[in-house]
Formats: structure tokens, sequence, C-alpha cells
């Protein structure tokens, strides 16, 4: 296989621990796969950024660095609206994107987004619940499959405490930027192609509705994959299995 490049984008809280695993398992799968983390500003202690604008901007110009031209680019939870705030933009054309457990339009009607919009203050409670020990166990128990090692998980809730953009995103995302999306999208329907959904059946973050809706209100069809044992973290918690899907998809590429 030719060398390839994926490039990943996070969810929110995102920190590079996370892909550990996943790299672990694509050096023995796939050595000639490099996984590309786009590493968010206000993220991991790096400098925020006031609007989204400027948010996509760093990342757009980190995109146009990557040495190997990008076989595609792998999405989670928000990174999803990340990608398509930059295929909006023109950005990734031709670049194929994997969305996994993404969150779309089910945006809309989400109760904990609109709480959070309307009170900025328990942006900052929730974010210092996560250095929590019974938060922490309690979101452990509900998001992965699998038990995960005190370190890991250290250094993974880590990912939200360090991450300075966390209540940036419920001013960013929301459903009046939802609308300027499907403006550009009506525009120019290409910038919708080449994407793949994949959903879990044991996501209880995001499930296959959240795809459909997003479906029919952008007047798309998108191919999906559903992988019954998946939760909302694979890489995580099922390494070697989401490594082996990762490379049969893109083994014709």
């Amino acid at each position: 296989m030719n060398p390839l490049t994926v490039l990943h984008f996070g969810g929110n809280g995102h920190s590079a621990i996370r892909l550990d695993r996943a790299r672990e398992a694509l050096g023995r799968l796939c050595p000639t796969l490099t996984l590309v983390d786009l590493p968010y500003s206000g993220f991991e202690g790096r400098l925020g950024r006031t609007t989204f604008e400027a948010f996509l901007d760093d990342l757009a110009a980190i995109v146009r660095t990557v040495p190997v031209p990008p076989a595609a680019a792998y999405a989670s939870g928000i990174g999803a609206l990340i990608a398509l705030g930059l295929r909006a933009r023109g950005e990734l054309a031709g670049v194929p994107l994997i969305f996994q457990g993404p969150v779309l339009w089910g945006l809309e009607d989400r109760w904990f987004p609109r709480v959070f919009r309307r009170f900025p203050p328990l942006r900052g409670l929730l974010r210092s619940a996560f250095g929590r020990s019974r938060f922490q166990a309690r979101f452990a128990r509900k998001q992965f499959v699998r038990r995960h090692d005190p370190e890991f998980l250290e250094g993974f809730f880590r990912g939200y405490r360090d991450c300075s953009s966390f209540g940036d995103f419920f001013d960013w995302l929301t459903p009046a930027w939802l609308r300027t999306l499907e403006t550009v999208f009506h525009d120019h329907p290409a910038r919708l192609g080449l994407i793949e959904v994949w959903v879990g059946g044991l996501d209880h973050v995001v499930g296959l509705a959240e795809v459909r809706r997003t479906e029919r209100t952008l007047g798309v069809s998108w191919p999906v994959v559903e992988f019954a044992t998946w939760g909302h973290y694979p890489m995580i918690d099922v390494p070697e299995e989401w490594a082996h899907a990762l490379c049969r998809t893109l083994a014709p590429a």
C-alpha cells in the first residue's frame, strides 16, 4: 500500500491521548498510514480564538501544510461539524470524509447546548466537573464500552479541563449557523459529496436518527456503516477493530 495520510478532527475536549491506542493498532495493521491529529486552537492549553471563522482559518492553514495529500479525513462528534464548516468554505475539496458518531443537525434540539448557550456560567462548572472522580466514573460507565486504566482516564478528562474553547462551541455552533451552512450547501451541493458515516450500536451520544435528520435537511443520502458493538469512542474502546475498519475502507485508495 502506498503511504496514506488521514486527517483527524476530534470532538470537544479532544486530547492527543485519545488516539494513542489507535495509533498503535494502525502501526501494526497499516504501517504506511499516518494519522494527523489536527491541533485545534484553544485545546490542550493552546491559545484560543474569539470567532469560529478564526478557528477555521487556523485549521485551514494547518491542512494546507500537510506534506502528503490526505487520502481521507476522519471526524468524530462535533469534529464532523468542524469539517463541514471547512467544506462550506471550499476547503477539503476532493478529500473523502468519514463521520463517526457525528453531532450534526440534531444539535438543534439537544437540551444540553441550549442550556449552556443560555447560561454561560454553567460552562465553567461543567469543565471543573470533569476533574471530579464521581463525575468521571459516571461518564466512563455511560460512554465507554470497556474499562480503562486510571492513567488513561486522567489524560482523557484533562483534555476537557485544558480546553479553553470548550464553551465557545456553544456560541459558535448554533441553529443560526446551521441555517448558514444550509444556504451554502444549497448553492454548492458538490461540497456535500464524498461523505460516509459510521454509527455505533452502543453509542449513547449520537444515533442513526441524527444522520437521517441531517440527510433530510440537506437533501443528501450518505452511505452509512453500522457497527453493532461500538460506542461513541471506538478508537479508544476497540482500537484494533477501529484500525481494521479504517484500513479496509482506505485499501482501494
